[in-house]
């Protein structure tokens, strides 16, 4: 996995929402729709996978590629209109798909259709497109400018907009699908050149149509200038105050943590090779813990599943608190299996002293539900039971949390710093660290 050298500000941003859920957490089911309904596999690695920092209010995008990364700016000429060609190409078969999958029956096939339509959107075209090795890779996808109000979102519009030189190369790539489909058409029969009064009647209508629509927009542009009422002025009231909120909160994390730093892209010289070696990142994505399960013989609960990855030798808990009260977890005393169903499948790195014992290299804890659980709110924390090294040799210990729910995947990303220990016989935590809450309806 590799991390994209671009962080993407929740204060900046809205995230496309798919009946009423952030389009983030449906990442995984459109790249399963990518790869059942499309017929290119380059598809399946367009868009990068997003892993949201609550704590910070960012958002980071990873790849499974692999190769040099390149940002759009370090490209050259001839790069960069291929750029254009290609993403021109994947925008229109990610919407003739959309367009497939909206034509099956039932409520999951419209908002299939609605989110990988909502893929096609960025905040800011140029700054979201990579080349990693030779494969285009967006970031920043399913998102927009905050209290942007604008028609047309689609990442192939803007970046024409915003890069002059692709509005020739994407008009032909578009006049070139409608005289593939116009061809297509006329093939199936001869042509009618007959008069019909049928034919006739359909452009009458659609002409009323039109107008209608015309008088329509009129009006609501008209009634907006005379009277904008109160709705909008609650709604500038609301976005103000969240713009406030949005400060606050990243006052508070400045306070904690500092910013996290962001690697510049070396472009690539010709006379000396450009290393792709780069630091790992501090998160764990969701691939990657699927694989430390799987490796580990932990199958994902049917109904609901969380699960805890770090990357060092410290003993963390994974800790789940249930309507009830009962506590799933391996920590002081609680209990492995609950009567819900709820059942800690794996424990790593477990020690019961200040450093010596042995670790897991790829550390990994699972709870899960096999049948439907009580309905009502359940708590995930986190707690160090024991740092595992002498208090000299202590260190921040960042970690990922993914809840799944019905099968959508939410990721959490947490750090206990060297400040939240206390040591005695071992290192451990002061408090179990919150981590997020989900309900069961």
């Amino acid at each position: 996995m590799q991390t994209l050298p671009i962080i993407t500000k929740r204060t900046q941003i809205d995230v496309q929402g798919i009946n009423g859920q952030p389009i983030f957490s449906y990442y995984q089911q459109l790249l399963g729709l990518l790869k059942k309904e499309g017929q290119d596999e380059s598809l399946q690695h367009l868009f990068a996978e997003p892993v949201t920092n609550v704590l910070r209010g960012e958002v980071s995008w990873v790849t499974k590629l692999e190769g040099h990364v390149r940002a759009f700016d370090t490209l050259s000429p001839d790069e960069k209109l291929n750029v254009a060609k290609t993403l021109s190409q994947a925008c229109a078969t990610v919407r003739r798909l959309a367009d497939k999958v909206a034509s099956g029956s039932g409520t999951s096939a419209s908002y299939g259709a609605q989110a990988l339509r909502g893929m096609l959107s960025t905040p800011d075209p140029l700054a979201s497109i990579f080349l990693v090795g030779e494969q285009l890779v967006i970031a920043q996808w399913g998102c927009v400018p905050y209290g942007d109000q604008s028609v047309d979102r689609s990442i192939d519009t803007r970046f024409a907009e915003a890069f002059k030189p692709a509005v020739k190369v994407i008009a032909a790539q578009q006049a070139a699908q409608r005289t593939f489909a116009q061809t297509a058409h006329t093939t199936d029969g001869p042509p009618d050149h007959s008069f019909s009064f049928a034919g006739l009647a359909k452009w009458l209508t659609l002409a009323a149509l039109v107008a209608l629509l015309l008088a329509g927009l009129f009006y609501k542009q008209w009634s907006v200038v005379v009277d904008p009422g109160p709705s909008v002025q609650t709604e500038e009231a609301l976005r103000s105050r969240i713009a406030q909120l949005w400060v606050n909160v990243e006052q508070k994390a400045a306070a904690c943590f500092p910013p996290a730093p962001i690697q510049p892209v070396v472009p690539a010289t010709p006379t000396q090779p450009v290393s792709t070696s780069q630091e790992p990142p501090a998160t764990v994505s969701t691939s990657e813990i699927d694989r430390r399960l799987k490796e580990n013989a932990v199958t994902q609960g049917q109904f609901v599943n969380v699960t805890l990855a770090w990357k060092n030798q410290a003993d963390l808990d994974l800790i789940v608190v249930e309507p009830s009260g009962v506590t799933v977890s391996m920590y002081d005393n609680d209990v492995r299996k609950s009567p819900s169903g709820g059942s800690l499948d794996i424990d790593a790195n477990a020690c019961q002293k200040m450093s010596g014992c042995p670790s897991r290299p790829e550390p990994v804890e699972n709870i899960s539900w096999n049948k439907k659980p009580p309905s009502g709110r359940y708590d995930v924390y986190v707690a160090l039971f024991s740092a595992n090294v002498p208090i000299s040799q202590r260190e921040d210990i960042p970690y990922t949390v993914v809840v799944t729910v019905d099968g959508k995947k939410t990721s959490y990303e947490g750090l206990i710093k060297i400040n939240d220990m206390v040591c005695g016989e071992r290192c451990r935590s002061k408090i179990r660290m919150k981590v997020a809450s989900f309900t069961i309806p």
